[in-house]
């Protein structure tokens, strides 16, 4: 994970299987005798119109979004409240912040998860066990199969930037920093509505694009 933090390791398990992540934190401890950070960081995305989201979809983008980081913290916590400290650190997303257009799905799960770590950040300080919640923007990772947009924050940069917050013990930590201003300007009511707006405007043209057209039918077919 850095420099920082020369002893951190990946895992990789299936989220929606709580066994599989208990089993994951429960090899951790037994070879390094204790579990000082875990980070939820699995996720899928979604960008489309409500209409062609089905039960399925949502069960889907609950499981790994959302049943994925409380299987975490389940696992997580027991262990930490033993040894009288840790942190536990869950990946959601600017989109939680700003209630993005066409973005339903993916905004409740990652909304979810901003609500559950603000209330275990501050249930757990006294207890010297911090949460920690991070609202990036775009990230260059494989989320986008391949098609990165041109204003994603390359890995390593958004790397250090959680680092760094992290090791300040942040409860919540967003970048890039020209989100985290209309993050703040969409306090102001009518800026909020007029940037909704406008991106609802902006999406809906992206939706009329060949290529989308292609993906929507993907998902037509699988209603």
């Amino acid at each position: 994970m850095g420099g920082n933090y020369p002893g951190a390791k990946f895992a990789v398990a299936d989220v929606r299987d709580h066994a599989t992540v208990e089993k994951m934190v429960a090899d951790c401890v037994a070879e390094s005798g204790r579990l000082d950070y875990l980070f939820n960081n699995a996720g899928i995305s979604q960008k489309y119109p409500y209409e062609y989201s089905n039960l399925a979809i949502w069960k889907e983008m609950i499981d790994i979004n959302l049943w994925g980081v409380i299987h975490g913290v389940n696992a997580a916590l027991p262990v930490m409240r033993r040894q009288k400290g840790g942190h536990i650190v869950n990946m959601s997303s600017v989109s939680a912040l700003l209630c993005s257009p066409y973005q339903s799905l993916y905004v409740t799960t990652k909304s979810a998860i901003i609500g559950l770590t603000d209330c275990l950040y501050y249930e757990y300080r006294p207890q010297n066990i911090f949460f920690t919640v991070i609202c990036p923007g775009n990230v260059a990772t494989p989320i986008f199969k391949g098609d990165i947009p041109k204003d994603a924050v390359p890995v390593q940069e958004a790397v250090q930037i959680i680092l760094d917050g992290v090791g300040k013990r942040e409860r919540m930590i967003v970048f890039p920093d020209a989100l985290k201003e209309i993050v703040e300007k969409c306090k102001d009511p009518v800026f909020r509505d007029t940037a909704h707006i406008q991106a609802e405007k902006d999406t809906r043209a992206e939706f009329s694009t060949p290529e989308y057209q292609q993906y929507l039918a993907g998902l037509k077919s699988r209603r």
